[in-house]
């Protein structure tokens, strides 16, 4: 979503056991607090993407440039600059992608990783807080989907399928009714398939909508719909929402596609191309009622791009 310098959402928490039994006579004017709010605040961090490079690098090369000529002294052009502004879209975007549920901001640290702060770490924040947490019902432990030498059974001993199955039946009656989103990645979906293909004896791996479908059944939770991405890397961690509850912040929606090209230094040579935009997340609500997690982690992917520097910084954990 658009947002112009910071957006807030209040969610509104009504106090439940307000119906009392009355009798004439009865003493009444006792204070009671009805309602209680819940902030949530979205505020895109600026980020960029800079590349400099100088147009005599290519002197020597046998390029042709963006109009099928050789590199031009006196117009000062880069000669690969379609390209360039083709590609540098295309890794700024990708870096945002697979960064929106890990990167936490550090401007002391130049890495997509530092750049705004993701999904994970601010689930991090609200569990540290105790707003998540196994006693406010948005919390449930499950242990991990890793499997054994027997085919879908976890390190515990557990069947995966089961495991995946009480997470979703631990949510909220209101949570699993209508629709519900469970987000995870591809390990406890596999992990959960073999263990049903164990379970009931399958000669054949089920299909993942043959094992979502048994998953909607046997956790009473008939519009549970599946939302995995590379994105969320790879690992353990589920979250089970209502729809509408990860928002994801831009400053302008279509800076990304916007690269200046200037030549900001005393040399003429050098070209500089340049993108900035902010971005920031938040999780709307986090209530029993339309969250719960459980206490795995994940590490994200390095999928943006084809090849790293040695100065890039670090994996991703959330």
């Amino acid at each position: 979503m658009k947002v112009k310098g910071k957006d807030k959402e209040i969610s509104t928490r009504r106090k439940a056991g307000v119906l009392r039994p009355y009798v004439p006579g009865l003493t009444l004017g006792e204070q009671q607090e009805l309602v209680k709010f819940f902030e949530a605040v979205l505020k895109p961090e600026l980020t960029y993407s800079e590349l400099n490079d100088n147009i005599t690098n290519y002197r020597e090369k046998n390029v042709i440039s963006n109009q099928g000529e050789m590199l031009d002294n006196k117009s000062k052009k880069h000669p690969l600059e379609l390209l360039i502004l083709k590609d540098i879209v295309t890794s700024y975007t990708e870096d945002v992608i697979f960064t929106m549920f890990f990167a936490e901001r550090d401007t002391n640290v130049a890495s997509p990783l530092t750049s705004y702060t993701g999904f994970f770490p601010k689930l991090d924040l609200l569990l540290t807080a105790g707003e998540i947490a196994a006693t406010k019902g948005n919390f449930v432990t499950t242990g991990a989907f890793n499997t054994s030498a027997q085919e879908g059974i976890g390190s515990d001993g557990n069947n995966n399928y089961d495991r995946l199955v009480e997470f979703v039946k631990s949510g909220h009656p209101l949570l699993r009714k209508g629709e519900v989103l469970l987000y995870a990645a591809e390990n406890p979906l596999s992990a959960a398939r073999d263990g049903l293909r164990r379970k009931m004896q399958y000669v054949e791996y089920p299909s993942t909508e043959q094992m979502l479908e048994k998953l909607r059944s046997d956790a009473n939770s008939p519009g549970l719909k599946l939302a995995t991405h590379e994105a969320l890397g790879t690992g353990n961690k589920l979250m089970l929402t209502k729809p509408g509850m990860l928002d994801f912040g831009v400053g302008e929606q279509d800076d990304k596609n916007f690269v200046q090209v200037r030549n900001p230094y005393k040399d003429p040579n050098e070209v500089q191309f340049w993108i900035q935009n902010g971005y920031d997340t938040r999780f709307k609500d986090i209530h029993e009622k339309v969250f719960q997690t459980n206490e795995q982690t994940n590490t994200g992917l390095d999928l943006a791009g084809d090849y790293r520097d040695s100065t890039d910084t670090g994996e991703a954990e959330g």
